[in-house]
């Protein structure tokens, strides 16, 4: 028997008295509180313990799950044994973190199943605030109502009267100074409504790939969204409240050619409200997340895993007339790929290396471009041009080991791209790694050294001012970024980035030493760089030099420095492959081209 809720309307009383009466015979049947012994206490608070870590276990695992395989009869089967625990042991605060597991689980199903949901919610978080009004969920209840009654039902009024009464009851909650601005976010939008005061929706992109989709919408300012899936046929959709369609896009219908997603539609849904349905075929999973500065909306589609060959492996080129053939020369002076792939440097076996999967396409990404400049040198040295050019050379070298089509470019000129389309082009073009090329600035002239980034949230105060600059974001939007990071972050993906890291961090560093002793290692660090969102390869963000010393920018000026760091970075990938048993080898110094 679980806990009961009381529904609205003229059966409520009704049903009040039915479930009153059902409840005293059950009450009956049990020892009382009051006449609990302590020992039958601790076996029942011990029994609903292992419940509710069962449910515990449970649940982390269903949100493991990919979104669309996640089934309504499992999130009801965990809502039930946190319910069980309620009816163990009800004196015990672990019945309060039942109840509030419960209701944050009945949120997420009225987000993917069904609208009911919410109100259920809300139901079990008064049933909690009622049965337990001095528990540490008790002000989190009652604002998690006024949210979902403000954003996922869209009730204002509602939403309005329960932060006023969260005022009322919790002044000195920690979510007092929030609720206080969504009270004024209610009223200003009750106070006037008219469309010149909405967020208009002004774009939409998308880049489709028979594996991977990302679509953007370009929005005025910031919104709230809802978000769900329809199967037969399979249909994303977005809710974008607080908005109106530019001329351009109202009632448009785009059709794609081929690939992972198969039409975008976008309409008025009612007033104030835009829909966005993406048509899919095939999709396995799909997240969304926003980025400020402009406001735009992501979201990234991803079709079943590849199943096709591995990509081409190197094959012995043909001798020709008076040359030796490739078996007769000196075979010892070129280091030999192993003959399986090496476990990492902490000795692990990542799944990557288990399956012996290939890598046979790398994106290079220049950073900056267009009218976004990058740190300028104290000698006027952009970095826009300083990375185009050593990912131009860095291209050409890559070029002689995988073949001219095997290499892209996120940009071939000095031409603005937008973070997100970055990934989404390496994605497109199914590369298998990411390396993303900048040079790192400080106030402090002084500072020399490499560094290196992957993809993770991260606290340091350093390191999160670099990606703000990076990013072209403020310090607070990189806090609000972690969230999605910690969404999107694969450990498999994690931990082949890292090692892809370590290798050219160990081999640029090397490299730029015989220049400069006091070059540092700056070490392999963690940074939620937007530029590295989404990307379904090992992905890194290598920072080369500091263009803010006098002594770096000039090397940095000359052909053969960026040179050098080009063929270092080579160095990097070719160790990294052959530790993976791929497709590229390092060569021998006899082997490397002079620079034209």
């Amino acid at each position: 028997m679980g806990f009961f809720f009381r529904q609205p309307g003229g059966r409520a009383r009704t049903g009040a008295v039915i479930l009153g009466i059902l409840l005293a015979l059950f009450l009956a049947s049990l020892p009382t509180q009051a006449r609990l012994t302590r020992k039958q206490r601790q076996e029942r608070y011990r029994i609903g313990k292992q419940q509710l870590e069962q449910a515990n276990r449970l649940r982390a695992n269903l949100e493991g799950t990919p979104q669309n395989q996640r089934k309504e009869k499992s999130y009801l089967s965990i809502v039930h044994r946190y319910r069980r625990v309620y009816d163990i042991a009800p004196f015990s605060g672990i019945a309060a973190d039942a109840l509030a597991a419960a209701a944050e689980m009945y949120t997420d199903m009225g987000k993917q199943f069904d609208p009911k949901y919410w109100q259920k919610a809300i139901e079990t978080y008064r049933f909690l605030r009622r049965e337990y009004p001095h528990s540490k969920y008790a002000d989190d209840a009652l604002f998690n109502i006024a949210q979902i009654q403000q954003v996922h039902l869209s009730d204002l009024e509602a939403a309005l009267a329960t932060y006023q009464d969260f005022l009322r009851t919790y002044p000195n909650s920690r979510y007092a100074p929030k609720a206080r601005q969504r009270i004024q976010s209610i009223r200003a939008q009750r106070a006037s409504r008219q469309p010149s005061d909405r967020v208009e929706v002004r774009s939409i992109r998308y880049w489709n790939t028979r594996n991977y989709t990302r679509v953007v919408v370009d929005l005025e300012g910031k919104v709230d969204y809802r978000q769900g899936r329809i199967s037969n046929p399979d249909r994303i959709f977005f809710d974008l409240l607080g908005t109106e369609l530019s001329t351009v896009l109202n009632g448009k219908t785009f059709d794609v050619e081929e690939g992972l997603l198969h039409r975008i539609r976008v309409a008025k849904n009612r007033s104030g409200v835009t829909r966005v349905v993406l048509e899919v075929n095939n999709a396995e999973d799909y997240t969304v997340f926003t980025l400020p500065n402009p406001f735009r909306l992501v979201v990234d589609i991803r079709g079943r895993t590849r199943t096709e060959p591995a990509r081409r492996q190197p094959s012995s080129p043909e001798a020709t007339p008076g040359e030796t053939p490739p078996a007769e020369t000196a075979a010892t002076s070129t280091p030999q790929p192993p003959a399986t792939p090496q476990p990492t440097r902490e000795g692990n076996h990542t799944l990557t290396r288990v399956l012996g999967l290939k890598v046979g396409r790398i994106a290079i990404d220049p950073g900056h471009g267009g009218h976004d400049t990058g740190t300028i040198g104290p000698t006027g040295l952009m970095e826009k041009e300083l990375t185009l050019d050593i990912a131009l050379r860095l291209q050409k070298l890559l070029a002689k080991e995988l073949g001219p089509d095997k290499v892209i470019l996120t940009r071939e000129d000095d031409s603005f791209v937008p973070l997100e389309n970055r990934i989404a082009l390496a994605n497109e073009q199914q590369a298998d790694l990411f390396l993303s090329i900048h040079a790192n600035s400080s106030r402090n002239r002084a500072i020399r050294g490499v560094e290196s980034f992957i993809l993770n949230v991260s606290n340091d105060p350093e390191v999160l001012a670099l990606a703000a600059r990076e990013n072209a974001l403020a310090q607070k939007s990189i806090h609000e970024l972690q969230d999605l990071v910690r969404r999107i972050t694969r450990n498999e993906k994690l931990a082949e980035s890292r090692e892809f890291a370590l290798e050219i961090q160990q081999h640029l560093h090397g490299e730029l030493r015989q220049v400069a002793r006091q070059i540092r290692n700056r070490g392999v660090k963690q940074a939620p760089f937007v530029v590295l969102i989404g990307g379904n390869m090992p992905s890194v963000l290598i920072e080369i030099s500091f263009l803010s010393n006098p002594q770096d920018e000039k090397f940095l000026k000359t052909p053969e420095g960026r040179q050098r760091v080009a063929e270092a970075l080579l160095a990097g990938m070719t160790e990294y492959l052959k530790n993976l048993n791929s497709v590229a080898y390092a060569r021998t110094d006899g082997d490397a081209e002079p620079e034209e």
